[in-house]
């Protein structure tokens, strides 16, 4: 699948927990991401009509620089002790995976987006992964991946 099309979304309050990666580090094997998901499985406290957010915000520069990934959901209360980030409104490229094993089709589409022909268009402001029901099934899931991009 891949780019699906452009969508307004209004100001949004996450909360979740948080590190400080890269795409380098990530790609050299000492990379954050992996021990985050085990880390948010632990302590999910999600409720269950709620999608898990992956976040990826406080960009260093764009791709290439240090950014805060972050695990948990969109919400108006937060608790205590978890990470509060507000993301502004903006204008977002939606991407929607193929369907595959998460891992698989998490990674392809951010491929895509890499090499989008419009990536200029970046903010770097905050984009984010979807994951809903159609990730239930982890071999045979489908995410939705939301890019920050200038009106």
């Amino acid at each position: 699948m891949s780019f699906s099309h452009f969508e307004y979304l209004d100001k949004k309050r996450f909360t979740g927990i948080s590190t400080v990666t890269s795409n380098a580090e990530e790609a050299s094997g000492r990379g954050k991401i992996a021990a985050m998901w085990e880390l948010f499985s632990k302590q999910n406290a999600i409720p269950p009509t709620s999608n898990v957010i992956a976040l990826y915000s406080q960009y260093e520069t764009d791709e290439h620089g240090t950014y805060s990934y972050s695990i948990g959901t969109f919400a108006e209360q937060c608790r205590d002790g978890q990470d509060v980030i507000t993301l502004p409104a903006s204008l977002y490229a939606v991407f929607t995976s193929r369907r595959g094993r998460v891992e698989e089709v998490v990674f392809e589409t951010w491929q895509e987006i890499w090499s989008w022909k419009e990536k200029g268009l970046r903010t770097y402001t905050g984009d984010f992964e979807v994951y809903d029901e159609r990730t239930a099934d982890s071999g045979n899931a489908q995410v939705t991946i939301y890019v920050a991009v200038k009106k």
